[in-house]
């Protein structure tokens, strides 16, 4: 069972969606509200993910993965995927390969930094409710952003130029795989597959962007 918000979780929970969905597990996800998410978390056992700035108080953080076959319950992002590959290495590929949880960490950090400018309109949906004036309003701002994203994304497209397959280390989707088609999926949500400016983003770097979401398209799927 993978526990999640229905809003505010959508690019967190593509994330295990992929890695669930990659490793071949059947699961079923239940959706719940943010403010009750402290409380379920209590409720089933789930461990904090961090503290709040005051460095005293418990912060709880979705999704939330419960295996029912071990009664395990997991709630830290990279703690999750590497649960999934001791628990099930013959299912599916290995994500976090071993010894390498530090560099796909370091990866997927970085990742998050690519995408960093694009957060104002991912954290609000603005694009999908706003009124038209105020949609090309922001639409101007968005395309700014959008050039440094392009530049970023030209950084990371050099990650593959050492690679013999079509994925950042080789012919098996890894975690950094998941994070990078997490975010471009996300994108293309919030902009709108047929718009000009996913259209724009799938051009780049000879078209890799499409090509690499498009391999993950079959992951995609909910359950």
């Amino acid at each position: 069972m993978c526990i999640s918000s229905r809003h505010t979780s959508k690019l967190t929970r593509q994330y295990y969606r992929y890695a669930l969905n990659l490793k071949s597990l059947s699961y079923h996800t239940v959706y719940i509200k943010l403010p009750d998410v402290e409380a379920l978390a209590k409720k089933i056992g789930a461990a904090p993910t961090m503290t709040e700035p005051d460095g005293v108080s418990l912060f709880y953080m979705i999704p939330i993965i419960q295996d029912d076959s071990t009664g395990t319950i997991i709630s830290d992002s990279p703690t999750i995927v590497a649960y999934l590959d001791k628990t099930y290495p013959s299912s599916g590929p290995i994500l976090i390969p071993t010894g390498m949880m530090t560099l796909q960490l370091a990866f997927s950090s970085a990742v998050v930094d690519a995408f960093t400018p694009l957060w104002p309109f991912y954290a609000l949906g603005l694009m999908t409710k706003m009124n038209e004036v105020t949609a090309v309003y922001f639409l101007k701002g968005f395309k700014k952003l959008l050039i440094q994203v392009k530049e970023n994304l030209g950084k990371m497209n050099k990650w593959f130029e050492g690679s013999d397959g079509n994925f950042v280390i080789g012919n098996e989707p890894y975690f950094i795989d998941m994070a990078i088609c997490a975010f471009l999926w996300f994108t293309r949500g919030v902009v709108g597959e047929e718009s000009e400016k996913w259209k724009d983003v799938v051009s780049w770097n000879a078209g890799r962007w499409r090509r690499y979401l498009e391999s993950f398209k079959p992951y995609e799927k909910l359950l």
